[in-house]
């Protein structure tokens, strides 16, 4: 049950999410009957809108839309976040006293004294 749940959950957040996605979408679709129907600039071919004017209405309201609903379901909904997740850790101590160990450096064991200035410009 959690699971439909969560998958329902989901399903609806990627189609809020990708809602102006979705009416560009249509809008490519059915770009020709869009153009016929609802586009305002038809008498002026020369501004070759092509229903743009309709798609950019569209956008501009689902924007509106998307806001209102955002800012009005914030004052509607208090949601309360509880989780159970328990984290365990099994640390493993072991000590041996036959293991001896032993450090040493490799490389430059003296500090190098020489520091390197470039020559000067000019």
């Amino acid at each position: 049950m959690k699971r439909v749940f969560s998958i329902a959950m989901t399903i609806l957040f990627l189609l809020v999410s990708f809602q102006q996605g979705l009416i560009i979408v249509h809008y490519k679709l059915n770009q020709k009957n869009i153009e016929q129907e609802f586009c305002v600039n038809k008498a002026k071919p020369e501004m070759q809108c092509h229903g743009k004017c309709h798609l950019n209405k569209e956008l501009q309201q689902s924007e509106k839309n998307s806001d209102l609903e955002l800012t009005g379901l914030g004052k509607k909904i208090d949601m309360i976040l509880i989780s159970e997740i328990e984290f365990t850790c099994s640390i493993i101590k072991e000590i041996n006293s036959r293991k001896v160990l032993i450090y040493k450096e490799i490389g430059q064991t003296e500090p190098c004294l020489e520091i390197f200035v470039p020559p000067p410009i000019g």
